[in-house]
């Protein structure tokens, strides 16, 4: 400020610092549901997850704002991210799971999975939820939604014909060689589900896959999770437990 002391001066400019962090960081929490840096996140409805970030525009900070301010700023964003992804995230929750498994339930289309912990949440076209193993990509546990009028699987078929044709012309591409492991019905709260047990080859690999299937809601919905056959041994009995764990709340 022109004619002040050179004291007073740099109190001033520190008022003004504090004063703009001070009306950056009311700004933030005012729009922390709606925009954070650039990010936009916001809740999927129909998946009832995070939907993938999308870009927005950036809130425009002055570049002669002091290192005190700027470290305030930073800080406050970290915090804010934080609490609003622990917001996002508390539909559908990650409840408690056992040792080695993460937990996912969806509280709008009403269903609950394990997965192994460690996997990542992608989103892949015509599925509701997917997660995958950050290394092995056949290693995954997805969750398929159709609408239907049925009120019971076992009014598309008994548990050979469903199971055949949801390995064969649903879950596989075209040319590969399907072989049924194992198929056994189920039953829980009362509803009927289909579990099976499939191998799928193509000439590079053979995909190993576990299927669970049931209809309830006015939903067909469509379980399903594998891996490798190189690596089913180690592989198996883990996806055997995430399998078992689906159910529909």
């Amino acid at each position: 400020t022109p004619g002040l002391p050179s004291t007073q001066r740099m109190k001033a400019t520190s008022l003004l610092g504090a004063l703009a962090c001070a009306v950056f960081v009311l700004y933030i929490g005012l729009n922390s549901n709606k925009t954070l840096v650039g990010v936009a996140v916001q809740p999927k409805a129909v998946r009832g997850s995070i939907a993938a970030p999308h870009r927005a525009w950036t809130p425009v900070m002055k570049r002669h704002a002091s290192s005190r301010c700027m470290a305030s700023r930073r800080n406050t964003l970290e915090g804010g991210l934080i609490a609003t992804l622990g917001a996002l995230t508390a539909r559908p929750s990650l409840a408690k799971a056992p040792k080695g498994f993460s937990q996912y339930k969806d509280t709008g289309d009403k269903y609950e999975f394990l997965y192994p912990f460690g996997w990542e949440e992608i989103y892949v076209k015509g599925t509701d939820i997917l997660y995958k193993d950050i290394i092995e990509p056949l290693e995954t546990a997805s969750v398929t939604l159709i609408e239907t009028d049925k009120s019971s699987i076992t009014e598309y078929g008994d548990l050979a014909d469903v199971s055949t044709s949801l390995a064969e012309k649903v879950l596989t591409p075209p040319g590969q060689e399907v072989k049924i492991v194992s198929a056994k019905e189920k039953d829980a709260e009362g509803r009927k589900y289909y579990v099976f047990e499939f191998t799928a080859k193509s000439r590079r690999y053979t995909r190993h896959t576990l299927v669970s299937a049931a209809i309830d809601n006015g939903k067909y919905y469509i379980f399903v999770t594998g891996a490798n056959e190189r690596r089913w041994n180690v592989m198996g009995e883990k996806l055997n437990k995430v399998v078992e764990s689906f159910k529909i709340a």
